[in-house]
């Protein structure tokens, strides 16, 4: 199997998973606080774990969009700054920012993975459900983990652009 047919299936799977998380995530987030909602005004009584599962809900779905949204471009980058710069200085100046979103993405992700093997250690729980407080923070390497994965196809999608619009200049 090439390597183009390996980045594809893994992008595939990237979209489905973002896809189908973002739609689970935000409808049990939506569904608990409106239940919430429902037995706090009507019922006059409150579900004690709804705060906490709509807050992990809305965790996982920020660090989940990392990735989403570096496939997407709507993270990173400065145009105003990258405009103003010489033509010949703009793919330099491009690719610098790729790189350094990548490496960005892998120290957040070594930081935030030692952060959830601590708290693993640690063994503290969450307030009304019980979990391990971990879990919730697993959304941090989960979600930068995405970050260099989208990062990377996004420098090597800018390199092969860059090689064909040489070639393609000559």
């Amino acid at each position: 199997m090439s390597v183009k047919k390996v980045w594809k299936k893994i992008d595939r799977f990237l979209d489905m998973y973002e896809t189908a998380a973002f739609i689970i995530l935000l409808s049990v987030m939506t569904a608990v606080v409106f239940f919430q909602v429902i037995f706090r005004y009507i019922i006059h009584s409150s579900i004690p774990w709804s705060e906490e599962v709509s807050r992990y809900c809305m965790i996982f779905t920020v660090y989940i969009g990392v990735g989403a949204g570096l496939k997407a471009g709507t993270h990173t980058g400065v145009d105003a700054f990258v405009s103003f710069m010489p033509r010949k200085v703009r793919p330099m100046i491009m690719f610098l920012e790729k790189v350094l979103v990548l490496f960005l993405s892998a120290v957040f992700f070594k930081l935030s993975l030692d952060l959830v093997m601590q708290l693993f250690a640690n063994g503290q729980k969450s307030a009304t459900l019980f979990i391990p407080i971990a879990v919730a923070y697993a959304a941090m390497p989960l979600g930068f983990l995405g970050g260099i994965i989208r990062s990377l196809q996004n420098l090597i999608r800018f390199v092969q652009d860059i090689r064909t619009r040489n070639t393609e200049g000559e």
